[in-house]
């Protein structure tokens, strides 16, 4: 059964945590925190590794992946070496856009490239989740035609074309007239 919650020691502060992702072997997490002294932005995404069974003090993700403006919501591929994540930063479609980031041969992460307009509107693309099929990608958006005003949507990402296919409504009852978030999906769909 659960266990009641307890804080991450080491990741959490008084200041404001949250929208996370975390690698697939559990020692590595990546989180938005807002509005602390060391940010570049208004939120930035941060990393701590689990080591010896503790949590290291977090890390900003530097300048090559934080902007001047929002960068929240990440999403890891399964082996934590590609991490898709929503920003407002210059480049963007629309207000927020859906942006990816690979790890190079070093270990570091590169220049985030925006996933293009069969991805991203003119609206919000936010709170993306990649399955661990590494293929999967889900998401949230106001700006296609949807029941309410933020929907959740899926593509598949097409390998032999190297594209991601046109994002799909995953209707009701997982989309309502309300406002729909992120989520997860299980290893087996």
């Amino acid at each position: 059964g659960w266990f009641n919650a307890i804080p991450m020691k080491g990741v959490n502060t008084p200041q404001n945590e949250g929208a996370f992702a975390i690698s697939g072997d559990g020692t590595y997490i990546v989180f938005t925190a807002c509005d602390r002294r060391e940010s570049y932005g208004s939120c930035d995404l941060y990393y701590s590794m689990l080591l010896d069974g503790k949590w290291t003090r977090p890390v900003n993700m530097g300048k090559v992946v934080n902007s001047v403006t929002w960068d929240s919501h990440p999403t890891l591929s399964v082996d934590g070496r590609k991490m898709i994540f929503s920003s407002r930063r210059k480049g963007s479609i629309g207000g927020s856009d859906l942006w990816m980031t690979e790890k190079d041969d070093k270990g570091s992460w590169t220049t985030p490239i925006n996933l293009g307009s069969v991805i991203n509107t003119v609206g919000d693309d936010e709170s993306p989740f990649l399955h661990p099929d590494g293929q999967t990608l889900y998401f949230r958006s106001n700006g296609r035609p949807g029941m309410g005003q933020f929907d959740i949507y899926y593509s598949r990402y097409d390998i032999e074309n190297d594209i991601w296919t046109e994002p799909v409504n995953l209707g009701y009852p997982i989309n309502t007239e309300g406002n729909e978030g992120n989520m997860t999906v299980s290893l087996d769909g």
